[in-house]
């Protein structure tokens, strides 16, 4: 509510307010704008923050793919020298069967080339007597 009071020496006229708050809501938005200003500027550091954080982890997941495929091309080939493993156990296991089949088969021919030549050797004996 206003009233106008007037100075009778002056002649100036003055205006009184009741209730109204004279700068404060000037002072209150500058300090908001302040405020605003300083929220914006630390949500851009923040975002160039996320956005480093980001692209280390786009890198990081771009080693990982490398390292992935890397160990399953080990793995791979880990499974093939298992492989080549196997076949040459069987082919050992197959030449220790084989090589003990001729160990007995040439045994036993030199137990008849034995026999042969002792029995030979007593019909020379026999036949010198």
């Amino acid at each position: 509510m206003a009233s106008t009071d007037t100075e009778p020496e002056s002649g100036t006229q003055f205006v009184r307010t009741t209730g109204l708050d004279g700068t404060e809501p000037t002072d209150e938005r500058a300090a908001l704008r302040q405020r605003v200003a300083e929220l914006e500027s630390e949500l851009q550091r923040k975002e160039a923050v996320l956005a480093e954080r980001n692209e280390e982890v786009a890198r990081l997941r771009h080693r990982l793919d490398h390292r992935e495929q890397a160990l399953a091309e080990r793995e791979a080939d880990l499974e093939a020298a298992r492989q080549e493993l196997a076949n040459a156990e069987e082919w050992a296991e197959f030449l220790d069967r084989e090589l003990r089949h001729q160990r007995d088969r040439v045994g036993s021919l030199e137990e008849r080339v034995e026999s042969i030549e002792s029995r030979s050797l007593w019909d020379r004996i026999r036949s010198v007597f």
